[in-house]
């Protein structure tokens, strides 16, 4: 019965005719449905083409030193210190520029505030000087508390190159003054005080050590001409 009911009601109906989608209607529904994809790959290709301009336009450092001190040194006296290191650094790696990173950590050994926050930005500078040991990126320091830097990290070498013992305590014979070498007043300093600042060089323990500080080998023997 309802069979029959249904032939009446559509008896007059007649089916949808395919009709072929024009030009337009056809680009239209492909930019429905894709656009989507169109813009995560276009997003895609802009972060690589950036990371690959990045890599083919960057200057690779001649020498990185690590500035680390008690008081945050300020951006000025980064710049400062930078520029005139870049005055007698020689062009290791040939590429007709000098450049000499300097990786600023402030880190406190002695410090006594225990609150949230100050542990906290210590945390991170530690974190930060890590981070500069496993990637080898400095093989020279300078710094304003060689001692606890020394006691701390293990990390400094005798002024001839050789490696202390591992308790060793004689820092004195690890680092130089600042002030040692002409090219000390170029730079401008507020915080770190220059009569207050010490240069010393990485220990190496293997080859790799010994490819990666090949421009601070350098630069330490040209600083300090005699080695020690």
């Amino acid at each position: 019965m309802a069979s029959e009911y249904l032939k009446w009601k559509y008896r007059n109906e007649r089916p949808e005719e395919h009709r072929e989608l024009t030009a337009r209607e056809k680009r239209r529904n492909w930019w429905h449905y894709h656009w989507k994809y169109l813009l995560l790959g276009l997003i895609a290709a802009l972060i690589l083409g950036r990371i690959a301009y990045d890599r083919l336009t960057r200057v690779e450092p001649d020498c990185s030193v690590a500035l680390v001190t008690r008081h945050q040194a300020t951006s000025l006296e980064t710049a400062s210190i930078q520029a005139a290191l870049e005055q007698v650094c020689p062009d290791l790696n040939g590429d007709g520029s000098v450049l000499v990173e300097i990786h600023a950590i402030w880190l406190d050994y002695t410090s006594t505030d225990t609150s949230a926050e100050a542990m906290k930005v210590m945390e991170a500078n530690i974190d930060k000087l890590n981070f500069d040991f496993y990637t080898r990126q400095s093989g020279l320091f300078l710094l304003d508390d060689p001692e606890n830097f020394q006691k701390n990290s293990r990390a400094l070498a005798y002024l001839d190159g050789s490696t202390p013992p591992e308790e060793a305590g004689d820092w004195q014979n690890m680092v130089r003054p600042w002030t040692d070498w002409p090219g000390h007043t170029q730079a401008e300093l507020e915080y770190c005080q220059p009569d207050r600042l010490w240069f010393g060089r990485r220990i190496l323990t293997d080859e790799k050590d010994e490819q990666a500080f090949q421009g601070a080998q350098a630069l330490w023997n040209v600083l300090f001409p005699s080695g020690s």
